[in-house]
This record gives C-alpha cells, sequence and structure tokens, in this order.
C-alpha cells in the first residue's frame, strides 16, 4: 500500500508584539500561498485576527481607534467559543520565553505527527522555537530578523548560545541595520552548521520593496525546497 504523502504546513511564530508586523504578515501569507502551502498560526486566533485586518487593509479611511477596537472585538468572540484561549491571555505576558517554549512544542508536535512542518519565524518567535527545535520534527526553520540582542539590555547569552549546537536546518534574513544584531552578527557569534545567513539592506522591522522582497523570496526557495 502506498504511504500518502505528507501535507506541506507553516506555523507563522510571530515576535512579541505581533500586530505591529501586520503588512509583513500579509506578503508571507501571499508568498506561503502561490506555494501551495496550508498556513497554520501560532496565536490561536491569528487566523481570524488575518482576516479581519485583510479586509481592513481595503479600507484606507478606516480610523487606527477602529482597528483598534475590531480586533478586541475579534479576541472576545473567539475567547467566548475558546475557553481555552483565556488561559493563553493570562499566561502570554508572565515570562513569555518560559511560557511560550512548552506551548510551542505541544502545538508542534500536533502538526508534525501528519504534516511536513517549516517553521516561519518572526524576531522573538525565531528565539523561542529555535530554542525547542530539536526536540520536535521540523523540516527547517526560517527567522526574519533575529534577536541576538535588546539595544537597551546588556549582553544577554541566552538570546544566541544555543544556536552553536543548533541541529534543525534554519534560515535566517537579517537587516544589515538591525538594532538587533546587524552586519557584524557574522564575526560576533559563533553559529551552528546547519544555519544559513542572508542578509538584506534593511532594519528591525523589514520595510522592504518588491526587489529585495523576491531576491528574499528566491532563497527560502532555494533552501526549503
Amino acid at each position: 500500500m502506498k504511504t500518502p504523502s505528507l501535507k506541506k504546513v507553516v506555523l507563522l511564530v510571530g515576535r512579541d508584539d505581533w500586530h505591529k508586523d501586520t503588512h509583513l504578515n500579509h506578503i508571507l501569507r501571499n508568498y506561503l500561498k502561490k506555494n501551495n502551502y496550508k498556513i497554520m498560526w501560532e496565536h490561536p486566533a491569528g487566523s481570524f485576527i488575518y482576516k479581519l485586518q485583510s479586509i481592513e487593509s481595503h479600507l484606507k479611511w478606516l480610523p487606527k481607534s477602529i482597528k483598534a477596537f475590531n480586533i478586541k472585538l475579534v479576541k472576545l468572540l473567539y475567547l467566548v467559543t475558546h475557553w481555552s484561549y483565556a488561559v493563553y491571555l493570562y499566561n502570554r505576558p508572565n515570562e513569555f520565553i518560559e511560557f511560550r517554549c512548552p506551548r510551542l512544542k505541544k502545538r508542534i508536535q500536533n502538526l508534525s505527527a501528519n504534516n511536513e512542518l517549516i517553521v516561519f519565524s518572526r524576531s522573538s518567535g525565531g528565539r523561542a522555537i529555535s530554542l525547542i527545535a530539536d526536540e520536535l520534527n521540523i523540516k527547517h526553520i526560517v527567522c526574519l530578523g533575529y534577536p541576538f540582542q535588546n539595544p537597551n539590555n546588556g549582553v544577554e547569552p541566552e538570546r544566541y548560545l544555543h544556536l552553536a549546537h543548533l541541529q534543525t536546518p534554519m534560515l535566517i534574513i537579517q537587516g544589515i541595520n538591525d538594532e538587533y544584531g546587524g552586519i557584524e552578527i557574522k564575526e560576533k557569534y559563533h553559529l551552528s552548521p546547519q544555519i544559513n545567513l542572508f542578509f538584506v539592506d534593511t532594519d528591525h522591522n523589514f520595510n522592504i520593496g518588491d526587489s529585495t522582497w523576491n531576491t528574499v523570496y528566491a532563497k527560502i526557495d532555494e533552501v526549503i525546497k
């Protein structure tokens, strides 16, 4: 009997304040849809919020205050029908990495059981997934803007020491002017041979044009396909 092929699934793992990446998430989602990936979200209400923001993106006249209210309303509606979301909201601000890693691990274990899983991460999401990846069945990690350092803090080795021993293939796409680690990371940090660094001319916010995005897409395609 022929073994059924695994479905290609991408899990989106965002930064701490993932609402800052509304436009970036839209760009990534369009790229992934064109490549026939099934898209899942780390955030429980992620797909619902994204659908709302996709509609709002066509309503240029809509005030930011209304958009913020709409997101709160969607979260409330999701909470009414998914009570486990209350636990997520309660724990999220507290010891975020310590809480996030086991929750993310459980999510990935469920998804990877019958799927070929690739994780697209952003900033702190890349830190979280790289801490647990070797315990899980993940084909590849892609991270946009890894937070090697916090510009407002001192040296924090817990952000990067584990990257020297990572066994899961990981592509880090980093802005050369990223305040969380720019072009200097090539010489400053010891990284595993499984980590592929790719630099683009931007900062941590990834405000780049179409031609640069096409270069990024080509690199991602080269690595994960």
